[in-house]
């Protein structure tokens, strides 16, 4: 057993290899007692946090934590929905509205469909416009054409990311957020297919795709690929693709304040 593993059982009242169902239970009954201590408040997260990582043996190479059973590798089921530790009610709520903002955002956004080019003028099409031109400059090293196309793969391979960091971490609240962008870069996208062929739609710059020859992502992806005929079907293909991905969300999201509610501090 460790130095540091062994601090972390002394500051939560736990003896050496104490299982994990005593180390939540620890935890959230100290969390209970907060008198306004915050050092100790920090010293016993960091504990928990600290075990935590051991027992997903991330720390230093470190082996996992002792379990009262078979959980050498965590379940597929564990990783989506893990155990919620107490969560101070300010916390809950402000997560609830949270969910109910981006509820309201994304059935805004299903509904639409491409033709109405809503994705494309709302706010989340301003946050996700800077990975895409950024993800032009990364992807032009493997050629024009992946150039060309690495502006709608960095769209989706950022919430990607962000999505297995979040689980790594064992925030599933915030890792089904991060599905739910992923979601909506499929739908941000939809449009812009759609206009692979009519070219439009008013790009950075303030021109259409008519106006400067090959400066249409899609027409040029589609053109080179000899599948310009398809750009309504593929753009319905994709925002169909995003609403699945944020209906799920939006549906495991719901299942962890559940578990939340059920585990809040009093």
């Amino acid at each position: 057993m460790g130095g540091i593993e062994e601090s972390c059982y002394v500051i939560l009242g736990l003896p050496d290899g104490a299982p994990r169902e005593e180390v939540e239970e620890a935890f959230g009954r100290l969390k209970q007692e907060f008198n306004g201590d915050w050092e100790k408040l920090k010293e016993i997260t960091w504990a928990y946090e600290t075990l935590a990582d051991f027992r997903a043996g991330t720390v230093n190479g470190a082996t996992t934590l002792a379990t009262s059973g078979n959980e050498d590798e965590p379940t597929l089921m564990g990783l989506l929905f893990p155990p919620q530790a107490k969560v101070n009610p300010f916390y809950f709520w402000g997560r609830c509205l949270l969910f109910l903002l981006l509820l309201i955002a994304g059935i805004r956004l299903m509904v639409n469909l491409p033709s109405s080019e809503l994705a494309g003028h709302s706010f989340f099409h301003n946050v996700n416009l800077p990975f895409h031109e950024a993800g032009h400059i990364v992807f032009r090293v493997f050629g024009d054409f992946m150039g060309v196309l690495g502006g709608s793969l960095m769209q989706v391979i950022i919430p990607v990311v962000c999505l297995a960091a979040f689980l790594k971490r064992g925030d599933a609240f915030a890792a089904s957020f991060a599905l739910w962008w992923t979601g909506q870069n499929f739908i941000d996208m939809a449009p812009y297919i759609n206009d692979a062929r009519a070219q439009q739609l008013l790009l950075l710059g303030g021109v259409t795709g008519e106006d400067v020859p090959g400066y249409h992502d899609w027409n040029n992806i589609l053109g080179r690929l000899g599948l310009l005929n398809l750009d309504h079907t593929l753009a319905n293909t994709s925002h169909i693709v995003g609403s699945l991905l944020m209906t799920t969300a939006f549906i495991w999201a719901a299942i962890i304040l559940w578990m939340q509610w059920k585990n809040r501090d009093r």
